[in-house]
């Protein structure tokens, strides 16, 4: 019989330990976003009842989601199938002081990255000019401007993430110090008229593409957290991935420094460089 958990590590300690006729343990775990579950659906597996096993043990969660597959397209969404409880994908998702509405089917967010975007937040500093250029529904922009006092101009290219950010910085009482722009990230050093003192890129699997903006928007001895994915058998050669994918493009006598954010698969992790710019 499952005991009650402590909190969502137990949880999905506990679901991996559901018998399967293949011995095989449930992949991943489960991310509770506001009041929704999501856990990896497993087709070979009754998922219903581990739908309403995780209602049973989570007395905040009201409904539980199957996510197919990985992150996917443009925006960076999941594939979900209704497995228990209510239905609906529209929460309210509370982290570092901060509360966020968001729709989990239509936007991305990853409750797993609570700990980074705090991390960037205490980092900057009172009177900063920052840029985020792919702020989903504003978490990262949201939550440095609730922590200093900053001006923020936050970029989303989804219309459905970019109306969730709006109502976010209103939400959080930071909309005088948060401007969202719903355009192309590539677009804006067109449409922006001034230097930053710190540049957000927290989209791992594109920042490449984006960096040379990054550049153009970036003040002398400024800072970009530029974060990507990168396939690797370990750390060590990971940074050296991320090192040599960086050389080229920045300019001579930029100071970086490489970390783990988080794994994300198997031989497969998130790095975060933190670059100052001579």
């Amino acid at each position: 019989m499952l005991e009650r958990p402590e909190g969502v590590n137990s949880l999905s300690r506990l679901l991996r330990e559901i018998p399967h006729p293949s011995g095989d343990a449930l992949e991943s775990g489960v991310d509770v976003i506001g009041d929704i579950a999501i856990v990896r659906y497993d087709p070979s597996r009754d998922m219903r009842t581990i739908g309403k096993k995780i209602i049973e043990l989570l007395k905040n969660v009201r409904a539980v989601y199957g996510q197919e597959g990985g992150i996917e397209g443009e925006f960076r969404l999941r594939r979900l199938r209704h497995l228990a409880g209510e239905q609906g994908t529209v929460t309210l998702h509370r982290e570092n002081g901060c509360q966020f509405r968001l729709d989990v089917a239509k936007c991305y967010f990853s409750p797993r990255l609570s700990t980074e975007r705090l991390r960037i937040a205490e980092m900057a500093r009172d009177g900063e000019q920052i840029l985020n250029m792919f702020a989903g529904v504003g978490v990262y922009s949201v939550t440095v401007a609730k922590k200093r006092e900053v001006h923020v101009e936050s970029c989303e290219l989804s219309r459905t993430a970019f109306e969730f950010h709006v109502e976010n910085n209103r939400l959080n009482k930071v909309a005088s110090r948060v401007n969202a722009v719903n355009d192309d990230a590539a677009n804006l050093p067109s449409i922006l008229k001034k230097k930053f003192d710190r540049i957000l890129m927290p989209h791992p699997s594109k920042a490449n593409k984006f960096i040379d903006a990054a550049l153009a928007l970036a003040r002398e001895g400024g800072i970009i957290h530029y974060y990507r994915h990168v396939s690797a058998e370990n750390l060590v050669e990971a940074k050296e991935v991320l090192d040599d994918e960086l050389a080229p493009i920045l300019p001579h006598r930029s100071e970086t420094k490489v970390r783990k954010v988080r794994e994300v698969g198997k031989r497969y992790l998130e790095l975060a460089a933190d670059i100052k710019l001579p």
